[in-house]
């Protein structure tokens, strides 16, 4: 999940506070996601599979290929206004969520790109459920680490997952297994060294 240093969570109750929002959020998305199904006039098996579905993170076969469409483009979008690689983009996001534009971890960090709340409004993102805005994002911060860290491509992603808190305090990827399996799996995925 993406962190900023300076928006990392001091206090026990700051955190249970993020966590608390992006429930909220979540709530409120599925929700809306009832009312608009309701008002397509969907019959009830239809919302119970499309629930299903979502629940299961087993998508159905035709919001699939608009989903993936619409985030292949997110992705290129993301690369060109940030100049970064959308393989890089596409990387972080199979790692941080699989795809999955309304998950969130245990931890409170929300969608493709795993942003925490506070992340997401340091980074201008107002919905990060929003697949677009939540690549933007998660984009404009891999951008700023790289620029940090002068391109070195272990210590952005290092501070990507853990803070560039983190990053600065150790010199190197931080020893956390989790920063550690996180940068591997992503340089593997990008067949890097």
């Amino acid at each position: 999940m993406a962190y900023v240093s300076s928006m990392t969570y001091t206090t026990e109750a700051q955190f249970l506070e993020a966590v608390a929002q992006a429930k909220s959020a979540q709530t409120a998305r599925e929700a809306a996601l009832a009312a608009a199904a309701m008002e397509q006039g969907l019959s009830f098996q239809a919302m119970l599979n499309n629930s299903i579905a979502d629940y299961s993170g087993t998508p159905t076969a035709a919001s699939t290929a608009a989903d993936s469409q619409a985030l292949d483009t997110y992705f290129q979008q993301a690369a060109d206004t940030y100049n970064i690689s959308v393989d890089l983009l596409k990387a972080v996001a199979r790692q941080e969520s699989g795809f999955q534009t309304d998950i969130v971890s245990s931890a409170g960090a929300i969608g493709v790109m795993q942003l925490m709340p506070g992340t997401a409004e340091y980074l201008g993102v107002t919905d990060p459920y929003n697949a677009e805005q939540n690549i933007m994002g998660g984009a404009k911060l891999l951008s700023e680490l790289s620029a940090r860290y002068n391109g070195d491509l272990s210590l952005t992603l290092a501070a990507y997952n853990a803070g560039a808190g983190a990053v600065d305090k150790y010199g190197t990827i931080p020893p956390y297994q989790e920063t550690q399996n996180f940068v591997a799996k992503i340089k593997a995925n990008l067949g890097v060294d």
